[in-house]
């Protein structure tokens, strides 16, 4: 006995245009609808109509219908696909070529690994031939469930057989590729197909350059951007370009980053310091001095406000590759004859490498002040604090306090203020003379200023003042903002305060100490104790040191004060 047709359940009311019609325009809409644009619900309607409602016998015809309508991406099944397949077998209905390969076709949408090769051994056992669209559909359920390699296999044994990979199987292994960032193969797949003379779409190429600037690839990013956008085929956005910029300075492919700007210019964008700086990094990565410094000339010109990573990759080639400095240097003479504005951060990029030459090379200083003097031909509105404080370093590090000394007397000078920063080098180059009076007096510029000093600065006067006796050298020594123990124990005092303010006005009454000692152990009691003697003593040291060298009655001297005299 046939078990019913499975639409017979169905409750769905059919379309008012169908009833019309009689069961050969009906067949004619089943087929029209099967291929061109499969949808459960319209072919289902059909069919309800002509077997439910008209009695019509259902052949393989109807059942292909009905599992073509399961490439619907939101109502298609892979288990409905099996049930059909399952009940033509019983009711005696031979599934055709047509039939397997529509199956095959859900299963490029709704992928199901078995029942694909169930299906591909019947096409075998009837030495049924599989045709160009069914192997695309293979290759295709193979990607929807990610076994890359062997769709990958699938697709060249394709092309050996000299079968054309359509374009939607081609962009679904392309964008399948991308998903799992398999870069180099969509590299080598997508070189392939242009190679065979064969169009993408634009989404398409714009999509890979998306995911090849994501991913730092440079072979496909170059690629992309040489083929589609230099020749105007393709417009990528200002975020796929930064990415790009990032990409070339990486490889050091001036080229690369020379067409990002020309298309971000043409194209009416307004270019930022970022942008600038990747170009930089070009240059830099390409080991063209000249041209880096030039393009920090271009910003300058462009009225982009230069920050400290503008010139970073810089410094750090000039320090890897052992510039000589005086080469540099003659680089912005250069540009400054050709009437190019030279900014001071150029400058100051060259006196923070006179500053690390000078660890190895005390003669660096003579250059170094030589730069100086000559730096008004190049930037006639002179050094800023920072071109100071890197030369008045390079002084310390070289141990020429005499250089140090006239450099600050120019900041004086010339009304450059000095900052945390300068206070420090100063104080530091004093103490490292054992001028420990100047020292004091500059720390007192600097509190007065309300700058404060790193703990690294910190670290070193402890360091050099501990092993001396001077008066002012103790005082260095233990001035609270000097001693890190100082404000530990200032700031363990004011949370001790808080924490009781705030136990008062909760109405909590904190644990007595001898209380709690009774719950400790012998071993934690003793180094309770022991820590307490310790703090006790500590604080008490330290109020004396404090009311015996009448640190807050101090008045401190001036940057105008000439160490030199203070001796």
């Amino acid at each position: 006995m046939r078990r019913k047709f499975p639409l017979y359940t169905r409750t769905h009311r059919v379309q008012d245009d169908l009833l019309g019609m009689p069961n050969d325009r009906l067949e004619a809409r089943l087929q029209y609808v099967m291929y061109n644009k499969p949808n459960i619900r319209h072919i289902t309607q059909i069919l309800r109509l002509l077997i439910r409602d008209r009695h019509v016998q259902p052949n393989a015809r109807h059942y292909k219908a009905l599992i073509l309508a399961n490439t619907d991406n939101e109502r298609g099944s892979p288990e409905i696909v099996r049930g059909l397949l399952e009940e033509m077998e019983n009711n005696g209905i031979t599934a055709d070529s047509g039939t397997l390969h529509g199956a095959l076709q859900v299963l490029a949408v709704h992928p199901d690994y078995l029942l694909r090769q169930e299906i591909l051994n019947k096409l075998r056992g009837r030495w049924l031939t599989l045709s160009p669209a069914g192997w695309h559909f293979v290759a295709a359920g193979l990607l929807r469930e990610n076994q890359l390699e062997l769709a990958l296999e699938h697709v060249a044994l394709m092309e050996r057989k000299d079968i054309f990979v359509e374009n939607w199987l081609h962009s679904i292994i392309v964008y399948t590729l991308c998903d799992h960032q398999e870069l180099d193969e969509v590299y080598k797949v997508m070189r392939a197909r242009v190679d065979q003379g064969h169009d993408m779409t634009r989404q398409l190429w714009m999509h890979v350059l998306a995911e090849a600037g994501k991913h730092a690839h440079y072979p496909m990013t170059h690629y992309v951007w040489r083929r589609m956008v230099e020749l105007g085929y393709m417009h990528p956005p200002v975020e796929v370009c930064d990415d790009v910029l990032k990409i070339a300075a990486n490889a050091g492919d001036t080229e690369l980053a020379s067409s990002v700007f020309r298309y971000l210019s043409e194209g009416g964008h307004q270019l930022d310091r970022t942008q600038y700086e990747r170009l930089v990094e070009t240059h830099v990565a390409a080991g063209d001095l000249p041209a880096a410094f030039e393009t920090l000339c271009t910003m300058h010109e462009a009225e982009i406000t230069l920050a400290n990573t503008s010139t970073e990759s810089l410094l750090t080639y000039m320090i890897e590759n052992k510039v000589d400095r005086r080469e540099a240097w003659q680089i912005l003479k250069q540009l400054k004859n050709a009437k190019r504005s030279i900014p001071i951060d150029s400058v100051r990029v060259i006196a923070d490498l006179c500053e690390h030459d000078a660890h190895d090379d005390p003669s660096v200083v003579d250059d170094g002040v030589g730069f100086y003097k000559e730096l008004y031909t190049l930037c006639p509105e002179g050094a800023d604090v920072r071109v100071y404080n890197a030369l008045i370093r390079m002084c310390r590090t070289a141990r020429n306090r005499e250089s140090g000394m006239f450099l600050v007397k120019e900041m004086a000078s010339l009304g450059v203020v000095p900052n945390g920063v300068t206070f420090e080098s100063i104080i530091l180059m004093c103490l490292d003379a054992g001028n420990f009076r100047s020292g004091f007096m500059y720390f007192q510029d600097l509190l007065k200023r309300d700058a404060s000093l790193s703990p690294e600065t910190q670290a070193e006067i402890r360091n050099i003042c501990a092993g001396s006796v001077d008066e002012f050298a103790m005082r260095l020594q233990y001035h609270p903002v000097i001693r890190d123990d100082v404000q530990k124990l200032d700031d363990q005092l004011q949370q001790e305060q808080k924490e009781k303010e705030a136990n008062e006005r909760a109405g909590r009454h904190p644990i007595p100490p001898a209380v709690r000692r009774l719950n400790m152990s012998d071993e934690q009691r003793r180094n309770y104790n022991k820590e307490r003697r310790k703090k006790k003593r500590r604080r008490l040291a330290i109020e004396r040191n404090m009311k015996e060298e009448g640190w807050g009655d101090w008045e401190a001297g001036g940057t105008e004060n000439n160490p030199a005299k203070s001796k």
